[in-house]
């Protein structure tokens, strides 16, 4: 990976458009070239009981009961330097049968949310987003102040979405943040009450998207 380059990372408005899509978003197509960033800042992700190929092409070494589900999900444990144990001399060993979440991980959400960690465990993944450079039009820079908002907004009552289940960690707000940026397109809350409504919608909206992910397992 040149560390110097920069990425064309496409239309912001199509692109968005794509990660909101329920469907289209669960495989993400993203020009990697030979950046295995997102491989190399690692603390283990889960597979499901259903990715039976996923689970069959790892040995049980690398492999633990994920305690949040009874039906057999593992996690894949990351090494102790947090590579993925599934990098091998800097390719993916089961790139045909990789997770979901792998398959559905897009870096250019943290570009998008410009939530950029240039140092410590996730510099590597950060200074890769660091390089995508989107185009827009008069639309898509609407939704891109609306995503940078719903990061803030997010920030902002993060006691409030943690204590409704919802975790903090870049690349997690980044994607809740394009889901629920339409909220903020026509401005941000203004009102105490604004902002309660706004909260609510939002863990709603984000509640939706979770449970339509549980219901494809």
């Amino acid at each position: 990976m040149d560390d110097e380059a920069l990425y064309d990372a496409g239309d912001f408005g199509s692109w968005i458009k794509n990660r909101l899509d329920p469907v289209a978003s669960q495989d993400a197509v993203v020009a990697c070239g030979d950046c295995t960033a997102c491989c190399t800042t690692f603390d283990g992700i889960t597979i499901h009981h259903d990715e039976t190929d996923t689970l069959a092409a790892i040995s049980t070494f690398h492999l633990k009961s994920d305690t949040r589900f009874a039906n057999g999900s593992k996690i894949l444990i990351a090494n102790p330097d947090h590579t993925c144990p599934m990098l091998v001399r800097g390719k993916c060993s089961i790139y045909s049968v990789r997770p979901r979440a792998c398959r559905a991980f897009d870096c250019r959400s943290l570009a998008a949310a410009d939530l950029i960690d240039a140092e410590g465990q996730g510099a590597a993944l950060g200074a890769r987003a660091d390089q995508w450079v989107f185009t827009y039009d008069e639309e898509s820079k609407r939704r891109q102040l609306a995503v940078l908002d719903a990061v803030e907004f997010i920030h902002r009552h993060s006691v409030a979405f943690r204590s409704r289940g919802f975790t903090y960690e870049p690349t997690v707000t980044a994607t809740q943040a394009i889901q629920i940026h339409e909220l903020f397109i026509g401005g941000k809350p203004q009102a105490h009450d604004e902002e309660a409504k706004t909260l609510a919608e939002a863990v709603a909206i984000l509640r939706h998207n979770a449970n339509l992910s549980f219901a494809r397992r």
